[in-house]
């Protein structure tokens, strides 16, 4: 497990980003509970992919709870990417939590569905709040990171005090375990009270931006808060390519 030091008398885990790494003197505070919140096309699930490898990387258990995209298509998406999940699924360090497929049982290909294992065959028609619930307090013996893609379906499926009481419940799960839970979130589709509270109960907010620059498009995030640090003011320019997403070393003004 690699912990940088920031210079400041507290300890950082690597993103796997290492230009926002770079940003944030070395990486996130152990616990914390990170919501991203990114507009449609800013690439935010590339960001969380870039996450869970960077944490495999790093030696550490991981889990990819997603609710909006079946399994099978993240996987092809990080292996088109060169980022070899099958020995990390293989071995278990790796696991996928697949909400959607099951809530899709009966209209999706079946492509998507036959080699559908009998862990999730049994999780047709489960309550998916009951599952995230699962996953997060699962017991777990190494060091270990999370992602939950997204808590929009949530939002749009559940009440806003159930979820907020979920994601207080992963959060205090971080505190105590060290584990860091990245939570992707769609701009623009909730209210402002919907998107305040999230952004008041997790510990660091990231904001993914997209704009047209004349014929270009310009994408920047904005790192909103984060537990315990002195956040930039700035803007910081990022680009994707063929490795991932790239933070550019000069920074914007807001």
């Amino acid at each position: 497990m690699d912990y940088s030091f920031d210079g400041t008398g507290g300890y950082r885990i690597p993103t796997g980003i290492g230009g926002l790494d770079v940003q944030l003197g070395g990486g996130v505070p152990p616990g914390a509970t990170i919501l991203i919140l990114a507009e449609p096309g800013a690439n935010s699930d590339m960001f969380a992919q870039q996450f869970v490898y960077g944490g495999l990387l790093n030696d550490e258990d991981v889990f990819y709870f997603t609710s909006e995209h079946p399994a099978k298509e993240i996987v092809q998406e990080m292996e088109d990417m060169k980022w070899d999940v099958e020995k990390y699924m293989e071995d278990g360090t790796l696991e996928f939590v697949d909400a959607y497929v099951p809530r899709f049982y009966n209209v999706l290909p079946k492509e998507y569905t036959s080699d559908l294992s009998a862990k999730d065959f049994l999780k047709k028609g489960i309550d998916s709040m009951g599952l995230l619930k699962a996953t997060a307090m699962q017991t777990r013996d190494r060091k270990y990171r999370g992602v939950i893609d997204s808590i929009s379906y949530f939002l749009r499926a559940y009440n806003l005090n159930s979820v907020v009481e979920v994601i207080e419940m992963i959060s205090s799960i971080g505190k105590a375990t060290g584990a860091i839970h990245l939570i992707l979130m769609t701009g623009g589709m909730h209210d402002s009270v919907t998107e305040n509270t999230l952004r008041h109960i997790c510990d660091g907010v990231i904001e993914f931006r997209i704009r047209e620059r004349g014929s270009e498009i310009e994408r920047t995030i904005m790192i909103r808060k984060m537990r315990g640090m002195i956040v930039p003011n700035r803007t910081i320019s990022y680009m994707v390519t063929q490795k991932g997403i790239e933070l550019e070393t000069t920074t914007r003004v807001l």
